[in-house]
Formats: structure tokens, sequence, C-alpha cells
């Protein structure tokens, strides 16, 4: 990249924005992923605790029911160690839920920015997209200047041979016949020229312009 490239410098520069936009939102997010797991374990361990307090309530009813035969069956122990383990996360599941809406607030403008410098990285490649396409069509330009050229010449030796048919009376046959022949070789150059589809050039350039502000098309 040249000084005196200014569009592909401002490129280089969003490219380069766009990158530490991306890495501020993964350093915002994995707080936020931290904390919702304490969240999501703490809410996943009060389900489980309802399950078990349901089923030792049902056992408790079948004691009481059946007239209080044998020990008070009351909470069992795996019931119990739910319990303790909610007890012991209460303390950072408060901590938790006081602090995940800061931190949610930061991995939004953070998402803000990045999304920001999507939007500004994908101006600067449109950019050098109509920069490129226009140096290319000059060179289509020439390319087909060059053919209309060969064109024009063999287009003109048929005119001639029509003409010679015309004036020469002692081969106004051969020169017509060979004006014709003249006429299918041109129309069968034109038929052989044949261009392959792409339309994967277009799709690897802007995607290498996403990173390299110096892609350009093959």
């Amino acid at each position: 990249m040249t000084p005196e490239d200014p569009t592909r410098q401002c490129l280089a520069a969003a490219i380069r924005l766009h990158e530490e936009a991306r890495g501020a939102v993964a350093l915002a997010t994995e707080p936020v992923h931290r904390l919702t797991a304490i969240l999501t374990e703490h809410d996943r361990l009060q389900g489980q605790l309802a399950e078990l307090v349901d089923r030792d309530a049902k056992l408790t009813g079948e004691w009481l029911a059946g007239g209080r035969n044998g020990p008070d069956p009351g909470p069992a122990d795996d019931t119990r160690a739910i319990q303790d383990r909610i007890t012991r996360m209460a303390a950072e599941v408060a901590a938790a839920r006081r602090i995940l809406p800061d931190k949610e607030l930061l991995q939004r403008a953070a998402m803000e920015r990045l999304h920001a410098a999507t939007a500004a990285r994908a101006a600067a490649v449109n950019e050098i997209a109509c920069i490129i396409a226009s140096e290319v069509g000059t060179q289509l330009t020439a390319a087909l200047n060059q053919a209309l050229t060969i064109e024009a010449t063999l287009l003109s030796l048929h005119q001639a041979m029509l003409d010679r048919a015309r004036s020469d009376s002692s081969d106004s046959a051969g020169a017509a016949h060979a004006a014709e022949r003249i006429a299918v070789t041109i129309r069968a150059a034109k038929r052989s020229a044949a261009v392959p589809h792409d339309a994967e050039s277009g799709r690897r350039l802007l995607a290498a312009l996403c990173e390299d502000p110096e892609a350009r098309l093959p």
C-alpha cells in the first residue's frame, strides 16, 4: 500500500478498528458468561430441590397416612445436600445478580461499537470494490476495443470482397463465394468466443478485503 492510496489506507484503518472492537466484545462477554453460569446453576439446583422436596413431602404424607409407623422420613440426604449447596451459593448468587446488569451494559456497548466498526469496514470495502471495478473496467474497454478493431478489419475485408463481386463480372461468383466464407468465419469466431460463468471471484475479493486492504481481483 502506497502513501498515495488513501482509500486503501482508510480500509486498513477500518479493518484494524474492527479487529479491536471484536476483541473488546470477546473480553466484555467473558464476565457475562461466568456470571450467567452461576445463576443458571443456581436455578438448576432450585428446580432439582423443588422436585426432591415434593418427593419427600409425598413420603411424609404416606407416613402420616399410615399412622406414623416408624421414624419420620423427613428430608432425604440428597435433599439436604442440595439445600446446603444452595445455601453456600447464596452470597455468590446475590453478588452475581448485583453485578450482572453492569457487565451486560458493558457488553452491549462493546457490541454497539462492533456493529459501528462493521458498518465502517463494509463502507470502506464498498468503496474499494468500486475503485477496483473502475480499474478493471479500463482493461475491459481496452480488450473490447482490440476485439472490435479486429472485427472491423474482418468486416472491411468482407465488404471489399462484396464490392469486388459487384464490380468484377469476371470473378463475381468467386468473390461472392469468398465473401460468404469470410462472413461465416466472422460468425463462427463470435460463436466460439465463450466466457465461463464466474460467481466466485467477486465473493472471494469481498471476503479478502475484509482482512487485507491490498486484495485485488485475480
